[in-house]
C-alpha cells in the first residue's frame, strides 16, 4: 500500500504519488481496495463549458468563465455509456477487460485489468521488429478486431500506445472503451445498433451509428 499513497478515485481507487508538481495523470496503476488488486486506470479529460459569449463595447467577444462538466451532463452520460457498452464485449485473450467507468473531477476514468505488458510504441523505439515478428503481431491484432467485428464494434482508437506486447509474447489490444467514450464526447454514437449485434455471414457486425 505504501506505493499507493496519492489521491483515491472513486473512494476505491488509490493512485501512487506522482513524481511531481507538473506530473498530469494519463494512465497509471492503481490498487483497487475493494478487490486487493492492482488495476490500470485511463484517464479521458471532459471538455470545459462555456456558457455564451458577451459583445464588448469595442465589438470583441469575450467567453464566460469556463465549467467542468459533472456527471450527469448528457454528453458524459453518453460517453459513460458508451464506455460501459464497450466494456461488455465478451472476454477474449487478445483483449483488456474493462472492470468500472465513471466521471470525476472533469475527468472520465477507465479501469481495467493491469497486463504485465509493453506498449508496442516501447519496442519500436528500442529497434525495429523483424518481419516475423511484426507478422505475429499482425496477426493477433487481426483476431482481436475479428472478435470486435463479430460484436458489431469498430475499432478506431489502434495505434502503437494501444496495442500491448505482454511479457508472455502475444498480443493484447486496447483502447475500445477510451475510445467509444472520446467519439461520444464529440457527438457520435458509436455503440452498435441493436440490429446489428448479429454477425453477418462473413462474422461481422455492422457498422456503427454516427450522429450528432
Amino acid at each position: 500500500m505504501d506505493d499507493y499513497a496519492g489521491r483515491v478515485l472513486a473512494d476505491r481507487y488509490r493512485l501512487p504519488l506522482p513524481p511531481s508538481d507538473a506530473y498530469e495523470l494519463v494512465e497509471t496503476r492503481a490498487f483497487d481496495t475493494y478487490s486487493g488488486q492492482e488495476v490500470l486506470v485511463r484517464q479521458v479529460p471532459l471538455p470545459e463549458v462555456v456558457d455564451a459569449e458577451f459583445v464588448e463595447g469595442d465589438g470583441r467577444t469575450s467567453a464566460a468563465p469556463s465549467a467542468v462538466r459533472r456527471p450527469a451532463d448528457p454528453a458524459v452520460r453518453r460517453a459513460i455509456e458508451a464506455a460501459q457498452a464497450a466494456a461488455q464485449v465478451p472476454d477474449h485473450p487478445r483483449l483488456d477487460q474493462v472492470f468500472d467507468v465513471f466521471a470525476e473531477a472533469g475527468s472520465l476514468w477507465i479501469v481495467s485489468e493491469l497486463v504485465a505488458s509493453r506498449p508496442l510504441a516501447a519496442l519500436l523505439a528500442e529497434r525495429p521488429l523483424n518481419p516475423y515478428r511484426a507478422a505475429e503481431i499482425g496477426s493477433d491484432v487481426l483476431t482481436a478486431l475479428r472478435v470486435l467485428h463479430a460484436h458489431g464494434w469498430t475499432h478506431r482508437n489502434i495505434t502503437v500506445r494501444t496495442v500491448l506486447v505482454c511479457d508472455d509474447g502475444r498480443v493484447v489490444l486496447t483502447g475500445l472503451a477510451a475510445g467509444a467514450a472520446e467519439e461520444a464526447l464529440c457527438g457520435y454514437s458509436p455503440v452498435p445498433r441493436p440490429e446489428d449485434e448479429e454477425p453477418d455471414e462473413d462474422g461481422h457486425g455492422g457498422p456503427a451509428v454516427e450522429t450528432g
